[in-house]
């Protein structure tokens, strides 16, 4: 059931509807890969178009180049789609599709999706914010996992949410995006969630799979243990931090190009929660360690710089410490923290129980009410 909306739906073919709930936008899609796509960059055009002339005019400032030059380079530079076709083949076809529906050519369309390899590789030729949390299963209480999605400006104006059905698999996607890009976090029928933070001091990889088709590769399991084995088994692009999990198991696991580290606050923690910083793994971009060097500042001094995990530790010092949802709601409320910022694009909260739910704030969770989105 849909809930109560400020605009009536549009319709589109294969299956798709277009609905505004207050300040986010939830479009439907279902049907094959390409007419997903193809049907997501039409009823998302105009925005699309809006943020892609956004994201062009952010590389001409920060690179000091044409986005037509940055988008040649990047291709050239890297090779993400071998790992594309090995391990999430069926989203070439969406994004192409997307490009179709959008009107813009292939290539710019495949880079706008890169956003966490594009802060990673495009200083070579950040900004990042987010805060995530997860907690386990207590008694009657179930897991969550949660994340600040925390993105730049130019970004922002348009929350959607996409809820992807694939009938055949039985599994139907709930997936927090940006207008013309396949994902940024997300939730599916069976349970199973997954949120992200980008930890660029790691090492990346030029032929690996980038962070939005490794998000999709992981909703497309239908369990928390085939969703960690398939981020175990896949080879990343960019360095990143994934909170999974579902109704019975949560897993943080910083990954980089070349390692799979778990990370957990403390031994026995019931709850994770992680922004920007490796905790555990090593796997350096030596380029980091460079910089990091030449301002004379060590490792142990950049972990403890972090206000915001500083904060959940704080916080959540031990596991007398209550994590429901309303505990959750106001720790990503709190602004002094910084967890609650101007980057701040949405908040996620998702409910892994036998009916899973998705609590989203479609803007700065002070600001904009949570609505619930459910399985149909």
């Amino acid at each position: 059931m849909w809930l109560s909306t400020s605009a009536p739906a549009q319709a589109f073919p294969q299956k798709t509807e277009l609905r505004l709930e207050g300040n986010l936008r939830i479009l439907t899609l279902e049907g094959s890969p390409y007419d997903i796509g193809f049907a997501h960059g039409r009823a998302l055009r105009k925005e699309i178009g809006e943020i892609v002339g956004r994201w062009k005019k952010d590389i001409e400032k920060n690179y000091g180049t044409d986005a037509a030059a940055f988008i040649k380079a990047f291709l050239a530079r890297t090779n993400f789609t071998a790992s594309i076709k090995k391990w999430t083949p069926e989203l070439m076809d969406e994004v192409r599709g997307i490009a179709d529906g959008a009107g813009f050519d292939l290539d710019t369309i495949y880079v706008y999706q890169l956003i966490d390899e594009s802060w990673v590789v495009g200083p070579e030729l950040g900004f990042s914010k987010c805060t995530s949390i997860g907690a386990g299963k207590r008694g009657e209480q179930p897991a969550f996992v949660s994340q600040t999605l925390d993105i730049p400006s130019f970004y922002h104006g348009y929350p959607t949410v996409l809820r992807i059905r694939d009938r055949a698999a039985g599994l139907e996607s709930l997936v927090l995006t940006m207008p013309g890009i396949v994902a940024s976090n997300g939730l599916n029928s069976r349970g199973v969630g997954v949120v992200v933070n980008a930890v660029t001091q790691l090492a990346h990889s030029a032929d690996g799979l980038p962070v939005d088709f490794v998000i999709r590769g992981i909703l497309a399991r239908k369990s928390p243990a085939e969703a960690e084995s398939f981020l175990r088994t896949i080879k990343a692009a960019a360095p990143q931090n994934y909170i999974l999990g579902g109704p019975d198991r949560i897993v943080d696991l910083e990954v980089s190009g070349n390692k799979v580290t778990p990370f957990a606050p403390f031994e026995g923690a019931e709850f994770v929660y992680h922004t920007n910083h490796p905790v555990t793994n090593d796997d350096f971009n030596p380029r980091f360690l460079e910089r990091l060097k030449a301002r004379g500042r060590t490792l142990e001094q950049m972990k403890a710089s972090c206000p915001r995990f500083n904060f959940l530790g704080r916080a959540l010092k031990d596991n007398s410490a209550a994590v429901d949802l309303d505990v959750l709601k106001a720790l990503y409320r709190d602004r002094p923290s910084g967890i609650n910022n101007a980057g701040t694009y949405a908040c996620t909260i998702m409910v892994l129980k036998d009916k899973p739910e998705l609590h989203i704030s479609p803007g700065r969770p002070d600001a904009e009410p949570f609505q619930v989105l459910r399985f149909e």
